[in-house]
């Protein structure tokens, strides 16, 4: 009885830690999300009424982005687990093709949509600040990763 009970707190342990892990994920994409928002409209230069119909739009073409690419990713695994078996291969890379088509259409369509509020210039400033503020994230996090991995005593 003892024994059973020490591996239920054992596990509820490990449970609660990795929702709070998961959480503390989604909650600093979203405090990310929320500082690039801030900054864009501000780089736009929106009005109150603008600004408010661009972060609703912005942040339903963010969650399915984020979506189509988890898909993306999930599909991409599984092709690299089964290419040297060669199993579905067909049908694998035909579905990561189709999601890379649902990304790029869902884009198009997200712009497309924007050119109802925003001037082409604003549109050009948003694809331009996109690409530099995702690549800075993406800089800082490898920095962020080399600096950890000095601190580590031992190589894996």
């Amino acid at each position: 009885m003892e024994k059973t009970y020490k591996i239920l707190v054992f596990l509820l342990f490990f449970g609660i830690v990795s929702l709070n892990t998961a959480y503390a994920q989604d909650d600093f994409r979203e405090k990310l999300q929320e500082i690039k928002l801030e900054k864009l409209t501000k780089k736009l230069e929106l009005d109150d009424n603008t600004k408010s119909v661009f972060i609703d739009k912005y942040k339903a073409f963010a969650s399915d982005m984020k979506d189509l690419n988890k898909k993306r990713a999930k599909t991409y695994k599984l092709m690299t687990e089964n290419i040297e078996s060669g199993n579905g291969m067909d049908s694998i890379v035909n579905q990561l093709l189709d999601y890379e088509e649902q990304i790029n259409n869902k884009r198009e369509t997200f712009v497309t949509d924007m050119k109802s509020i925003l001037t082409s210039q604003q549109i050009a400033k948003m694809i331009v600040f996109e690409r530099k503020f995702n690549n800075e994230i993406k800089k800082l996090l490898k920095q962020y990763q080399k600096d950890n991995k000095k601190e580590k005593p031992f190589k894996e």
